[in-house]
């Protein structure tokens, strides 16, 4: 009996030690857009559903409409965290999870502040003239053909991923499962099951990475506005978001763990 009591004591102290919200938690909830809102939204912007469970964007990008960006953001602000979720982008599509994301009126686009991971249709570095988006897209894949930081799984224009052949073909599901920890300064992404890239969040080395990247020549990019790029990568707390850019793309099994 007196074992007993003391596995219970032990047991009730491990429990009291856990930190909150370390449990895995669904984001997407009795199928529905519930906990979530498409960014600096003044009513009119469109293009996300849940069907099946699944999130979906189907819309006309901003790229493509001018209409204003309409990325999918949570309504929950995350610190150091854990995602996982699944993903399948159309042929010539582009997508990406972000991070960090304030929404202010001097922000135009949730990527003025948060940093990206990548989602895209890999088969366009083979065939550039594939890509959705137009001239913009087409750009960004030919200046990248070698430095391969806009690919899949890269810490978008910061860090490249160190293993480029664990991506399945456009229309097949991929997971991810993306950790980003301020107390340990490190993000990571695992596709597939396997680590294809680990960097730092902040310190001299993230700055060394921003001043390779095309983050710090934001006097460059007018129509970002005043704000420019001056605040991306500052926040260690923000938004999730996934992105409104050309192709269809879904998700689904979208779970989050709280590290904080």
């Amino acid at each position: 009996m007196k074992n007993i009591l003391c596995s219970l004591i032990i047991l009730i102290a491990l429990l009291n030690c856990a930190p909150p919200n370390s449990e895995w938690k669904p984001l997407i909830v009795d199928n529905s857009l519930e906990g979530w809102h498409i960014f600096q939204n003044n009513g009119s912007k469109k293009g996300w559903i849940v069907e099946n469970g699944m999130l979906i964007f189907n819309g006309v990008s901003d790229m493509e409409s001018g209409e204003g960006d309409a990325s999918l953001l949570s309504n929950n602000v995350y610190g150091n965290f854990e995602i996982q979720f699944d993903w399948k982008i159309m042929p010539g599509g582009n997508s990406g999870f972000l991070w960090g994301v304030r929404e202010d009126e001097k922000y135009k686009y949730p990527y003025q502040t948060g940093q990206e991971i990548q989602i895209l249709d890999h088969a366009i570095y083979d065939a550039p003239e594939k890509v959705l988006g137009g001239e913009i897209e087409l750009n960004n894949i030919m200046e990248d053909l070698e430095a391969r930081k806009h690919y899949i799984g890269a810490l978008y224009d910061l860090s490249a991923p160190t293993v480029l052949d664990a991506a399945k073909p456009a229309d097949e599901w991929n997971s991810y499962h993306i950790k980003i920890d301020y107390k340990s300064n490190l993000g990571e992404v695992v596709l597939n099951s396997v680590l294809i890239n680990s960097f730092p969040l902040q310190g001299p080395k993230w700055e060394g990475m921003y001043e390779n990247s095309k983050f710090s020549k934001s006097e460059d990019y007018e129509y970002l506005g005043d704000a420019r790029w001056h605040d991306f990568g500052r926040f260690t707390k923000g938004y999730i978001c996934f992105q409104d850019h050309p192709g269809k793309v879904s998700f689904r099994n979208i779970r989050i763990k709280e590290l904080d």
